[in-house]
């Protein structure tokens, strides 16, 4: 059994990934190979998201964990991207425009109510 020695730590290191794949999509030049990046690193996201859904309650403020958790809840009832993904990996992986929109879209939905601002500002909290 795997046990968490320092769950600061573990959060903190779950946070960085996940803004990590964050900062790849926002950086992405829009081209046909990067819908595969794209796809790999939102699914990474929503693996980390998860992840800090379930664990937020190990945060020392549990004001901001519910606040975490009630925005990473709102982002899975509103943005699922992987039909739109795969659509465009399947017919429309050469068209530059639409790689941008999709990817625009990613990163739009993942600012919501402000979700990276949150998980950023825990992230540089977190001792």
């Amino acid at each position: 059994m795997f046990v968490i020695k320092d769950t600061n730590e573990y959060l903190k290191d779950v946070m960085k990934k996940l803004l990590n794949s964050y900062s790849i999509i926002e950086n992405l030049s829009d081209q046909p190979r990067d819908l595969v990046l794209l796809e790999i690193e939102l699914k990474k996201i929503n693996g980390f998201l998860l992840v800090l859904s379930r664990k937020s309650v190990l945060l020392n403020d549990s004001l901001i964990a519910t606040k975490l958790e009630k925005k990473i809840k709102q982002y899975f009832e509103n943005f699922d991207f992987t039909r739109e993904i795969n659509l465009l990996i399947n017919t429309y992986a050469n068209d530059n425009l639409r790689v941008r929109n999709i990817r625009n879209s990613v990163v739009n939905s993942l600012n919501d109510n402000k979700l990276i601002e949150i998980i950023y500002d825990v992230y540089n909290e977190i001792k």
